[in-house]
């Protein structure tokens, strides 16, 4: 009986596994995915063209992210307590993520030069925030 019990919790361990590096390859799609949307989201703004199709989908895909980070961390608690890398990534993330829901609503204009600025910052941002999400540097 013993050895079904060390089988069974081996054959789950297994598949909590594989689901976990399932959401992680997920969790960088993602990043990708809402880091072009974004990114197309500051140049359709700056080239006054007025869809909110970029809006919407980069909306969509930070939720995604939001749920999928959330999901990764429940899956394995000790990335919470893994240091300062975690932190950085999340406060870049609340950073660009207010941002973009700020640029949604509001109905103010920018200068063109203000836009080319903002979408340099954010694509280096994204740069950060997927470089911290493959890797654990500090």
């Amino acid at each position: 009986m013993f050895t079904f019990g060390v089988i069974f919790v081996n054959i789950t361990l297994k598949k909590a596994w594989k689901m976990y590096y399932f959401l992680y390859g997920l969790h960088i799609v993602l990043f990708f995915s809402y880091g072009v949307f974004f990114l197309q989201f500051i140049k359709s703004l700056q080239s006054n063209f007025q869809t909110k199709l970029f809006a919407i989908l980069s909306i969509v895909f930070m939720l995604l992210l939001l749920i999928d980070g959330t999901k990764l961390i429940l899956l394995n608690p000790v990335v919470a307590k893994s240091g300062v890398w975690l932190h950085v990534k999340l406060s870049v993330f609340i950073f660009v993520m207010l941002e973009n829901v700020y640029l949604i609503f509001t109905k103010k204009r920018f200068s063109l030069k203000f836009y080319e600025i903002l979408y340099f910052l954010n694509y280096i941002l994204f740069i950060i925030m997927i470089v911290l999400a493959v890797f654990k540097p500090f």
